[in-house]
């Protein structure tokens, strides 16, 4: 299989379109340059990044104290190879900078809770990031020894990832599959090449990803993952109120691509529809949790396979 680079645990990913060295050839590419070659959707993946850089080592609850802080010193890499330091200005001086950085912080917070819960307490070792974007989870959180990381992006995203992070040991097993939402089957089939078992349960990362898609796309892509992995197996999605995406329309001026979205409620019935028994974490409740004011606009859900 000549479409996937693989990464052990403790070892070095050699990225796509890299070298033994897991770097691009070509070293010296400005951030201009590569901020050129990315499509909107992988252009919002570096803002996306950008925002959990600006909320890493800062962000705490108040209110629970055992919540860590994101700690994401890798990210920071990604941006100085993806993102020119004139568009990182005009992103952090945007009118809505403050609230998507606490919708970041707190949808990467309540994410990496359930991912290690289910990994270290349940025992589920393997995990299919869809749309991974600059994830760096596969840096930055402690796995247990046996996990099994894979991430489905595209070809741009992963060689770029490979060049800013490929020296860098991972914290578990990782494989990089160029594939996308819209045939996400057709990458799961591939997926036993490098290792996945899906007999066994499996977690499901998608965050970020159900707002650029069709509705009839994401009933496809939550059937497509239901019947590629065991009973057992859980979700965690990221959802976007409409309200986001009116206030972006406004007053996102830089750089932001802004679709046609429905609402979580509906999202929510196409996850239970294709198979799984799904609940959403409302907006308020975050905002109680972590006393901090998301204006209605974010939405997590955590699901189990039927």
């Amino acid at each position: 299989m000549g479409d996937h680079a693989a990464g052990g645990g403790g070892g070095r990913g050699d990225g796509l379109l890299a070298n033994g060295s897991g770097r691009l050839r070509d070293g010296h590419i400005t951030p201009e340059r590569v901020w050129a070659m990315f499509n909107p959707v992988e252009s919002e993946a570096v803002v996306n990044a950008l925002r959990r850089w600006q909320c890493s080592f800062g962000f705490r609850s108040r209110r629970i104290h055992n919540c860590g802080s994101i700690t994401d010193p890798y990210v920071r890499l990604i941006l100085d190879r993806c993102l020119p330091p004139a568009v990182e200005r005009q992103l952090c001086s945007e009118p809505l900078d403050a609230l998507l950085n606490a919708v970041i912080a707190v949808r990467t917070c309540v994410i990496d809770e359930s991912l290690l819960r289910w990994a270290h307490q349940d025992g589920v070792l393997q995990l299919i990031n869809v749309a991974s974007g600059f994830d760096t989870r596969a840096w930055r959180l402690r796995w247990p020894a046996a996990m099994r990381m894979y991430e489905i992006d595209s070809a741009t995203v992963h060689a770029q990832k490979a060049a800013a992070l490929g020296d860098i040991d991972t914290a578990c097993s990782r494989s990089a599959l160029v594939g996308g939402v819209w045939d996400l089957g057709d990458t799961l089939r591939r997926l036993a090449a490098v290792g996945y078992d899906p007999s066994r349960p499996t977690l499901w990362l998608v965050e970020d990803v159900v707002e650029y898609m069709l509705p009839s796309a994401a009933s496809q892509l939550f059937a497509a993952m239901s019947a590629h992995c065991a009973p057992g197996s859980r979700l965690v999605a990221s959802l976007s109120d409409v309200k986001l995406r009116d206030l972006l329309r406004r007053y996102g001026h830089t750089t932001h691509l802004v679709e046609e979205f429905e609402p979580p409620g509906i999202v929510l019935n196409r996850i239970c529809a294709a198979g799984w028994h799904a609940e959403v974490i409302l907006s308020g409740q975050l905002e109680d949790r972590f006393d901090v004011d998301l204006h209605n606009c974010l939405y997590l859900v955590h699901g189990t396979r039927l």
